[in-house]
């Protein structure tokens, strides 16, 4: 399933390149066209991460409690720390001083989102030994964080973000089991879904709330996410599936650095005075470049995405809880 690798590479790209145009336009310098494209694809790019993040729930579930909170920490609470200290005090002066900051997280809202939706993921850890009621159970919390988050007015943007995004982190965990019976689909009925997701897509350009953050976005991402899943196996290997797959395994790194770099590419052009396509186009390019020579230098930075002796401290809890359980099996035993 290297193609999972493939569409969380595509996706996080996407999320650049819509950085990339939204900072210069916040600023009056965006070009229409431009945000046109990122409207059409708002739908879909981060329920889509979301929602791959949760099929992998279901593995992470089956790990000892300590690994599982320890892994969440190591990989994910950990780079939410570093890089929201190091953007607030090196490139949003006063971001920290804001308390609105640390509780919504700025651009890092994501990985805050993420935390929440692996912390709740805990309760369903009692049924991970049963696929069908885990999946079950996840289909419902889907569908109550969804309708929350539609029936209720929230001021705070992180426990709405957290709310519908994180609503397909829950249907990627129940969707885990099928993934490969869904990519055997007949293709007419895959081409029917493409003409309705193009058509729901295309009605949400002029409608906010069919494109995220309602009951009535919800079904556009869910095709969206469902024709996905079906034409990414069938995308040829080479270079650039190759390419993808590693953006993908490094998501995290494009991710938490592809912000700062813009603004400072944006307040560099700013100086120079561009016009504003040279401008949206050197956020972009830049953006995506330089965010990808930060997934190259990682081995070198790693500190900056992990925790460092993250592995020799799993290891540690791994082998206490394999000592726990033997011990366990002595005393059954006796």
């Amino acid at each position: 399933m290297q193609w999972m690798d493939l569409l969380r590479g595509v996706a996080v790209l996407l999320v650049v390149v819509l950085h990339g145009s939204d900072i210069p336009r916040a600023n009056g310098l965006g070009v229409d066209e431009w945000a046109q494209l990122n409207l059409y694809l708002e739908p879909f790019r981060m329920p889509l991460l979301m929602f791959l993040s949760g099929t992998l729930l279901p593995r992470s579930l089956a790990k000892p409690p300590a690994l599982y909170l320890w892994g969440k920490f190591a990989s994910i609470v950990w780079p939410l720390m570093i890089w929201l200290v190091g953007f607030g005090v090196l490139i949003y002066h006063g971001g920290p001083g804001r308390l609105e900051y640390w509780l919504t997280g700025d651009y890092l809202w994501f990985l805050m989102a993420l935390t929440i939706c692996y912390l709740v993921g805990m309760l369903l850890k009692p049924a991970v030994s049963r696929p069908g009621l885990l999946s079950g159970i996840a289909v419902v919390v889907f569908l109550l964080m969804l309708v929350t988050r539609h029936f209720t007015e929230l001021e705070n943007s992180l426990v709405s973000r957290t709310l519908y995004y994180g609503a397909f982190f829950f249907l990627g965990a129940a969707c885990a089991r099928i993934l490969l019976r869904w990519a055997t689909a007949p293709w007419l009925l895959i081409a029917a879904l493409a003409v309705i997701m193009a058509l729901l897509a295309d009605h949400g350009l002029e409608d906010r709330e069919f494109r995220a953050g309602s009951l009535y976005a919800a079904p556009t991402a869910m095709i969206g996410i469902a024709v996905i899943l079906w034409v990414a196996p069938r995308i040829p290997a080479g270079r650039i599936n190759s390419f993808m797959q590693w953006t993908g395994r490094n998501s995290l790194v494009v991710y938490v650095s592809h912000f700062p770099i813009i603004i400072l590419i944006h307040r560099g052009l700013s100086e120079i005075g561009v016009d504003p396509v040279l401008h949206v186009a050197g956020c972009t390019i830049g953006g995506l470049l330089m965010s990808l020579l930060a997934v190259w230098l990682r081995p070198w930075t790693r500190w900056l995405y992990t925790v460092p002796g993250d592995r020799r401290v799993a290891s540690r809890l791994a082998a206490r809880n394999q000592e726990s359980s033997q011990g366990s099996d002595r005393m059954r035993m006796s």
